[in-house]
């Protein structure tokens, strides 16, 4: 009696070899636009908030570093909205102009937070109410930007994608010359801002390297 010829199937890589090219080379060739750098922001330091509740009130050094990051995270990413995006946001969203002010109020708001923030020691007991106090600032920031009617959502409908990737380039390039640190005082519309802005990345940066010395 003939031995039943055994159907030897395919291994796994090779049935899904067909597909997987496709979706790698659409991950890989498909640059992030001005509303996803953005909002990969957005979560970097929702993520540090997390990182920090989970820190022992005696975890001093951490504390600081965290809180560090934060200052320094939201500090650029502030001046690469305020020189990128609200400029463009007012002239191409419905209501632009009122939704850029109320933003700029939020930044404002935040950048003393955050100097406040700067010259806090992490066992100081007002420590922690300042890192609340900044989250809420910026999950409510967050929301209203992301959220039905916010700038990122206006810009999507509003804006050709040219003109997103040419943002999220100069986004980019705007965080590379950002401050580290806030500045509440500088200005925060253009040209002003932009202007101020690089002098006072110059001097963060410097200052930086300084403290990294000690």
């Amino acid at each position: 009696m003939p031995a039943k010829a055994v159907k030897r199937s395919r291994p796994s890589s090779a049935r899904t070899s067909k597909r997987a090219p496709a979706r790698r080379r659409n991950g890989a060739t498909r640059p992030r636009d001005v509303i996803a750098v953005i909002k990969a922001d957005h979560d970097t330091v929702q993520g540090l908030f997390r990182r920090y509740k989970k820190l022992s009130s005696r975890a001093l050094k951490s504390r600081r570093n965290v809180a560090e990051r934060i200052i320094k995270e939201l500090s650029v990413h502030a001046t690469a909205e305020e020189d990128v995006l609200y400029p463009v946001a007012r002239t191409t969203v419905p209501k632009g102009d009122e939704l850029v002010r109320e933003a700029l109020g939020e930044h404002r708001s935040l950048k003393n937070a955050l100097a406040a923030l700067d010259k806090c020691p992490p066992d100081a007991p007002a420590f922690d109410d300042l890192m609340a106090d900044i989250e809420m600032e910026v999950r409510h920031h967050v929301k209203e930007e992301e959220g039905p009617g916010g700038i990122l959502r206006e810009l999507r409908k509003h804006a050709p994608r040219e003109q997103l990737l040419r943002m999220a380039q100069l986004t980019r390039q705007a965080k590379q010359a950002a401050p580290t640190r806030p500045h509440p005082k500088a200005p925060d519309t253009p040209p002003a801002n932009i202007v101020v802005g690089a002098m006072a990345g110059m001097f963060d940066k410097a200052r930086d390297k300084l403290a990294r010395r000690r």
